[in-house]
């Protein structure tokens, strides 16, 4: 994180108004090319599986905003552009953001070993003693994934309970001890792996740098996301769901149930926290992927070379999954699916985000885009 006091409110001045400069330049799609996405887009929620949709392209000339379906299927509300998202998984690249930023101010080094910042939590881990940060934001840690506990979904839920009004699912927002969950869920269960030796996708890792963010900031997590990233970058909808106040209203949420869509926007997956809690629009979404990928949350260029590079015999970073023409994440949570990406040959961000977790951006992700292809080769 870069360190400043009295230049902060000069610098996000200064953001802000490049921002603005920005959006100013840029144009909406040619005609053509944005009817050719919205029907695509349409095609999409017109089946059975998908309720609503958001997408927003942004390339340095032009920015598609876009959006099918419904936001409140009960209220026949329409989905809109800037609607908010549970986001998931898109929450470890902030995570990981702050990570970086933190070994950037020296706080704690990438090599460290959990040990030094968690050593009683170390000490009911499996291999505990050998595990660094480096290996929890890699993916290496060869730790058992909390949500992979059989009594996980279980638990979740034999808790929720149904409004007989509205027939939606319920559960109260909890702000779950971490400790609490790692307890119940992963510890006792055998690694899968030597740390460092194999990759597996572990919720479990991102929860664990949760907590060392808060041991070396000695703040609570939400805190240090709006006073890392959303402040510097001018972000004003994103927020942790549950450990601080909404800052926006987020579009209902649905889960397929039987034969029948569940509105599960008061389902509340509190246990996500560091690992997939956060609540996001597309257009603050844009913001956090200039910001990170156009260096602006960096001191050291060295650090989003870190990120963006992939762990041996792997295709993720740093809190990023790097793939050959993209780089970002996919995110899945109780309502709601979404995916960040960022194309670096193209210099363009890509926010797809549903509210229907049977939905698959990613697989939809080239349909999406197929209509702005050439423009964006033009770009290039």
């Amino acid at each position: 994180m870069k360190q400043m006091i009295i230049s902060l409110t000069v610098i996000m001045i200064l953001m802000t108004s490049c921002a603005t400069i920005q959006q100013e330049n840029q144009q909406t799609f040619p005609p053509d090319v944005t009817a050719g996405i919205q029907t695509t887009m349409d095609s999409l929620t017109a089946v059975d599986t998908p309720t609503g949709m958001v997408v927003w392209i942004d390339t340095p000339g032009y920015r598609f905003e876009g959006a099918s379906g419904s936001a409140d299927l009960k209220a026949d509300i329409p989905i809109a552009p800037t609607g908010a998202f549970r986001i998931g998984s898109i929450t470890k690249m902030f995570t990981a953001t702050v990570i970086l930023q933190l070994a950037e101010d020296e706080v704690l080094n990438l090599d460290d070993p959990l040990a030094r910042w968690l050593p009683a939590v170390t000490e009911q881990l499996p291999n505990g003693d050998q595990i660094t940060l480096r290996h929890l934001l890699t993916h290496t840690s060869g730790l058992f994934n909390i949500v992979e506990n059989e009594s996980y979904y279980a638990d979740l839920f034999a808790a929720v309970t149904m409004n007989e009004d509205t027939g939606a699912a319920e559960l109260a927002c909890v702000q779950r001890d971490p400790h609490d969950t790692l307890t119940h869920y992963v510890y006792g269960k055998e690694a899968l792996f030597e740390p460092g030796t194999q990759w597996s996708y572990s919720n479990t890792n991102y929860t664990l740098l949760g907590m060392v963010i808060e041991t070396a900031t000695e703040k609570p997590l939400a805190d240090v996301y709006r006073t890392f990233i959303y402040e510097p970058l001018g972000m004003t909808s994103t927020f942790l769901d549950c450990y601080e106040e909404a800052k926006v209203d987020v579009v209902h949420g649905y889960m397929g149930l039987g034969d029948t869509k569940t509105d599960v926007t008061d389902l509340h997956e509190s246990i996500g926290w560091s690992a997939g809690g956060l609540v996001s629009t597309a257009p603050d979404l844009i913001t956090f992927a200039r910001g990170l990928f156009g260096g602006a949350l960096f001191d050291d260029p060295e650090s989003l070379t870190a990120m963006t590079t992939p762990a041996p015999g792997s295709s993720y970073g740093l809190g990023i999954s790097v793939r050959e023409e993209m780089m970002g994440h996919a995110g899945g949570i109780a309502g709601f699916r979404s995916v960040l990406n960022y194309v670096p040959a193209f210099d363009t961000v890509i926010v797809m985000l549903y509210n229907n977790d049977a939905a698959d951006p990613e697989q939809n992700l080239a349909e999406v885009l197929k209509p702005a292809f050439s423009l964006l080769q033009e770009t290039e």
